[in-house]
């Protein structure tokens, strides 16, 4: 197989709060095989780890091919971004240009026919479901509540500035499964085709783990100076730690983490821009008691660079 597989479903959506008619309950099985690439990049990029109020974070470094970042860097260039996304109105007020982001048509468009970079990064998902023993998809591909507010499984977001406002303002998390998930996460070992409680710690043994991934690309002058990374947060609310965007940076964190886009700090009168290429994911359980949290970590433990274990605090940044 050089190809990844991808296998479309549904879901079943088990309480209210995104009984809308723009809700979409398709996920997308990352169908289990151990590619090979993806084992030869895992052993040759940069993997750092940090672990927020228990929670994990980790930053790939030197993934991608120089080819797969010049292509991604030309995709980027010319995509339609159609929709206005993050951004505090006081702050667009003030002049601020708000986030862009793909709509339903062009997220669909990117997920079905991506560049090669993003085609890796699906057979990193198969590899995972490989080797962790899990069945992993997206969230569903949209849920949508009563005030039409959407919550998709697959993002872009294109900045070409941010605010402080608009970084507080927009601090969030991609999911909580510890308040609550609407809809069903089948019990894989269940013989009576149980689902998941719709509360659970994330991770924990035997039960899913919630992650997102994301893939940052930059233009060509765009500095790390220039800042617009991710700040994550501790659940009280302080910075935890300030992730650089580098260009064709791959980032995997908990969904439960607080995080927002950083503030900018591009010089007056230069013009430049980045992109975040995010999918939401289940990693779940296919055996009783499997703790898939542990086993990731196990799994690139001995990939982690030196400087692997990161320093948390408001001025940490890597």
């Amino acid at each position: 197989m050089n190809e990844p597989s991808i296998k479309k479903d549904t879901i079943a959506l088990i309480d209210n709060l995104y009984n809308h008619p723009n809700t979409s309950l398709l996920i997308f099985h990352f169908e289990p095989h151990p590619f090979a690439s993806s084992n030869e990049r895992l052993k040759r990029c940069s993997i750092k780890h940090a672990s927020i109020d228990e929670k994990d974070l980790y930053l790939f470094d030197n993934f991608f091919l120089k080819a797969e970042e010049k292509e991604m860097q030309d995709f980027s260039k010319t995509a339609a971004f159609s929709r206005n996304s993050y951004g505090s109105p006081e702050a667009i007020e003030k002049g601020e240009k708000p986030a862009r982001s793909m709509n339903g048509k062009e997220r669909w468009q990117f997920f079905s026919n991506p560049p090669a970079a993003i085609n890796e990064v699906y057979k990193l998902f198969g590899t995972l479901a490989h080797r962790l023993n899990a069945d992993v998809t997206t969230l569903p591909w949209e849920l949508c509540d009563s005030s039409s507010h959407g919550s998709p499984a697959v993002i872009a977001n294109k900045l070409e500035e941010a605010s402080l406002e608009s970084r507080e303002l927009g601090k969030h998390q991609d999911c909580n499964p510890a308040s609550r998930v609407s809809f069903g996460i089948p019990i894989l070992y269940s013989q009576e085709k149980k689902h998941h409680p719709n509360q659970f710690a994330n991770g924990a043994p035997g039960k899913p783990w919630l992650i997102s991934v994301m893939v940052y690309t930059h233009a060509e002058e765009f500095l790390p100076d220039y800042c617009l990374g991710t700040v994550f947060y501790h659940n009280n609310g302080e910075i935890a730690l300030r992730a650089n965007c580098l260009n064709m940076r791959l980032v995997l964190f908990e969904g439960d983490i607080f995080h927002s886009i950083e503030e900018s700090k591009i010089p007056s009168g230069t013009k430049t821009w980045r992109i975040s290429y995010v999918f939401k994911l289940i990693l779940n359980p296919k055996e009783k008691g499997q703790n898939i949290k542990k086993a990731f970590f196990e799994s690139v433990r001995h990939f982690l660079a030196t400087e692997g274990s990161l320093s948390l605090g408001p001025h940490s940044r890597v």
